[in-house]
């Protein structure tokens, strides 16, 4: 009877899980396709003309298809993460590649928003078991979540460092912060802050939280409250006979 009782609260958990991601979903692709749409009908109709209100649009709609494939990715990935697809494929990498490739695919956003996006990898940081691509994830997913609620001027910075038995690697802003009473929840699915900056399934965090700890590592977010900025700090075993790499020292 317990057994079944675990089941029948198992499926209704999945259940409601199933039907907020759907009603949140919807509602998340249904804007920005709605924006696309508007735009597009302007400049096929002609009802935009002049060139730098047509750059303007352009510039729009390229930002929404962006966001658009960033909820398709976190969609993918969370459906392989329930499913128990994931797979892991790990082996000896560097942070400092990694952290590098991370801050170039972003230092146009950075760059766009105003924000200085820099990195630090000492020499001494050796390298870890981890599958690259989902590492990189982890990294694309933390810094792009601290870009999006850091204001024009402020700074997110990655660092990395050697913690003895474990590599550990920080991304730090200077942004909204996070209020006490959400800090508990900011990897929880769905969950995300009232700052009015917002946007999206709620699902970055979670799907970070999930690699992580994939590869028996954990993750942490820490802040002093709101306008006091937020760190999200993220350890990973090292990998046996590791190598220090090359370091990274860069400022965008």
């Amino acid at each position: 009877a317990a057994k079944l009782e675990q089941k029948i609260a198992t499926q209704q958990e999945v259940e409601q899980t199933r039907r907020l991601l759907v009603a949140t979903g919807s509602h998340d692709l249904r804007t920005p396709l709605a924006s696309m749409r508007a735009i597009v009908e302007s400049i096929n109709d002609g009802v935009v003309t002049d060139s730098e209100t047509v750059r303007r649009y352009l510039q729009t709609l390229q930002h929404e298809t962006e966001y658009l494939s960033r909820l398709i990715d976190d969609l993918f990935e969370l459906s392989q993460i329930d499913s128990g697809l994931l797979k892991l494929r790990p082996e000896p990498a560097s942070l400092q590649d990694l952290i590098s490739d991370t801050l170039q695919s972003l230092s146009a956003q950075a760059e766009g928003k105003r924000v200085r996006l820099t990195g630090h990898v000492p020499e001494s940081v050796p390298q870890v078991v981890a599958d690259p691509q989902r590492l990189q994830r982890v990294l694309y997913n933390l810094v792009q979540n601290a870009l999006r609620h850091t204001p024009a001027d402020g700074t997110v910075a990655v660092q990395a460092e050697d913690a003895g038995a474990e590599v550990r690697v920080s991304v730090s802003d200077t942004g909204e912060g996070i209020v006490p009473e959400f800090l508990p929840h900011v990897f929880e699915r769905f969950r995300q802050a009232e700052t009015g900056r917002a946007k999206g399934l709620g699902l970055g965090l979670a799907i970070v939280k999930h690699l992580v700890e994939e590869h028996g590592g954990t993750v942490t977010a820490a802040s002093e409250g709101r306008g006091r900025g937020a760190t999200f700090t993220f350890e990973l075993p090292l990998a046996a006979e590791s190598s220090p790499g090359p370091g990274i020292e860069r400022e965008r």
